[in-house]
Parts: C-alpha cells; structure tokens; sequence
C-alpha cells in the first residue's frame, strides 16, 4: 500500500534527483562554444579538427513533434484467461539495415531509419570518451556514445528538417573534437515517429521484460486511453521511489527499464523511461520531458502522451483536446491529496528538453 505523502515531502524527494538530474537523468550536455582552432604542436587528428567546449547547461528545448496526425495503432488485442497477453509482439524496434549510411573509417551513422524518427551511431578504434552532437538549427543534444564499436539508437525528435550528426572524441577535461558528421535532411513518417521508436534513453526491443508486460497489461485495452490508464496505474501503484539511489547514482547513468520493473524502485529518470517503453510499445506517442519543477526550478522527468479528444480517463487525470498532455508517474506514485492538481497546473512545469 501506498504511504500518502505531504506536497513538501514530495518536492523533497524530487530535489534529491534534481539535484542529481545531471547523474539520475543523464542530462546531454550543451556545447556553449565552437571554434576552429589548430595546433600546430603536432599532425594528429585531434589538432586538425573544430574543438567543441561541452557543459552541463542546454538551452531549453519547446515541444519536439507537433502539427497534426493522431495515435498511431497499437498490437491487437489477445488476452489469454488469465488477462495476459497471449499473440506475437510486434513493435517498433531499434535497427541499422545500412541501406542509407554515412561512413568514414570506424565512425558510421546510419540513418536508414530516420524516418522512423531515430538514427544508429557507431564508433570503433577508439578508447577515450565518445559523444554524439545531433543539431538542428540553433538546438544541440549530446549523448555519451559506447566505444566498443555498438550500435546505439538517438532520436531525431526536432521534426522535419535538416540535421547535422557528429561523432566526437574526447581531448581533455570538456573539449571534443569532431571525428566525422554527416547532414541529414529529414522528412518523418508521421509527426509522432520519433516518440513511438526506442531510442538511448527510453531503451528497449520486443524481447523487453518492460514491453511484455505492457502487453499483458493492456491485452483487454482496445483505446488509447484504456491503455494509458492502466499502464499508468500499474506504474505509480508498483514502484516507488528509491531515495539512496538518487543519492548515489554515478554521472552517465541510463535508465534500464527491466531493471526498474525487477526492483519496482527507480528514481525519476527511471518512471519516466518506464512509462514511455510501456506506451510507445503500445502504439501511444509518449514523449520523455526533462525540466523544471515548481518555483524552485528543481531538475525533473516526466512524461507528455498524445491522445485524440478524450475526456477523464481517471481522477488523477484530466485529458481534454487533442494535445499533449502531462503525466508524473513520480509525484503520482509519491501520494497525496493535491498531486493531481499539481501536475495538471502548467505553470509548475518547465520542458528543457525532449526525448
């Protein structure tokens, strides 16, 4: 059972991940200066290439997506007896068929996919730190790369348009260096594409024990809302804040979905890749927001879904309009009399970023 909590109890737990968000949230970090200085100490690459300064600060982000289109449709419903789900699980998954590749040496993005709102970047024969640059415009994401030469998955969530991706090198303290980019003109498939694939931080395949039970849960859920009201549910009713993880969570940490539903504790990174993995396996465009919170401007996650005209799906949410519409599974998971007030209220919210 659920311990009903005080509004600043609440917003005590959510400055413990906010002061953390860099490490809870894995923020991306911004680059605040370009310039295209070279050393002539030596002829390595790193002396040859523009030098990006990388911080922790990002310009805020409005709302990615937008314009018109509507939910696009989730799995048929097949429940066993028991309620579980008993047919195939198809969904959109994470791939780099290499029919539309970019590639210099061990740097390769692929962007067969970019339609369906995500590219694919690898870099291989390097071991210091790796960063992936996707710009478009005057707005920057960063993300830490592997660099064991694996493929991972970054949303193009800006919409239509033309975006730079770079690969970069780390040289010292928080300057990188380009090791290769490529431009991509971008038309998605559907306005929502990039908030219905997986990508680094909303991670997941048809094999996730987190997409299997987004099945289960909605396998007698034939609307949008039905399916968003019970993952929701399940979600704040299940698992519960975990403070001393919040306390000791490492800068660079990703949400890893399964782990989060074995545990059933997470901090707000976690609830909302959670939510976001269950309902883009669903077929509901979910969005992961990362912002500001109350007057303070503490640092948190949360989640926007889109549904068609809806009206109450529960008394801890109100939908009205075709729109994006806000969900904290955290504050709601937390308890408390006036949460629901709070979430709806905008003007508690500041969206930074996107994903």
């Amino acid at each position: 059972m659920l311990k009903k909590k005080s509004a600043a109890a609440i917003l005590a737990g959510v400055m413990i991940c906010g002061s953390l968000l860099t490490a809870c949230g894995r923020e991306p970090e911004v680059v605040t200066d370009e310039t295209s200085a070279v050393s002539e100490s030596s002829d390595t690459q790193a002396e040859m290439a523009p030098e990006y300064i990388v911080e922790d600060m990002e310009t805020p982000l409005a709302n990615g997506g937008g314009g018109s289109g509507g939910s696009s449709e989730g799995p048929t419903v097949q429940a066993g007896a028991d309620g579980s789900y008993t047919g195939a699980i198809n969904i959109v998954e994470n791939k780099a068929p290499g029919t539309v590749v970019y590639q210099n040496g061990g740097s390769v993005i692929d962007a067969s996919n970019a339609g369906k709102g995500y590219v694919m970047v690898k870099q291989s024969g390097v071991s210091q730190r790796l960063k992936v640059q996707i710009v478009m415009g005057d707005k920057k994401y960063n993300y830490d790369l592997n660099n064991a030469g694996n493929y991972e998955a970054f949303p193009l969530q800006m919409g239509n348009g033309a975006y730079k991706v770079r690969i970069m090198q780390n040289k010292e303290g928080n300057t990188y260096f380009e090791l290769f980019s490529a431009d991509i003109n971008v038309t998605l498939d559907s306005a929502y594409a990039p908030f219905l694939a997986p990508s680094q931080y909303v991670n997941y395949s048809a094999s996730s024990a987190t997409v299997k039970k987004a099945f289960d849960l909605c396998s007698k859920s034939t609307t949008d809302v039905e399916k968003l009201t019970v993952i929701y549910n399940w979600i704040i009713s299940s698992i519960t804040y975990d403070t001393q993880k919040a306390a000791t969570v490492q800068s660079g940490y990703l949400p890893n979905v399964d782990g989060v539903l074995r545990s059933k504790t997470g901090i707000c990174f976690d609830y909302a890749a959670v939510m976001a993995a269950m309902l883009r396996s669903q077929g509901v465009p979910a969005k992961l927001v990362v912002g500001t919170v109350s007057a303070a401007d503490l640092n948190h996650a949360w989640n926007e879904v889109y549904l068609e005209g809806k009206g109450w799906v529960t008394v801890r949410m109100y939908f009205e309009g075709s729109a994006w519409e806000r969900m904290d599974p955290t504050f709601a998971a937390s308890g408390g009399a006036n949460i629901e007030q709070y979430v709806g209220n905008g003007s508690n919210y500041t969206t930074l970023r996107i994903y």
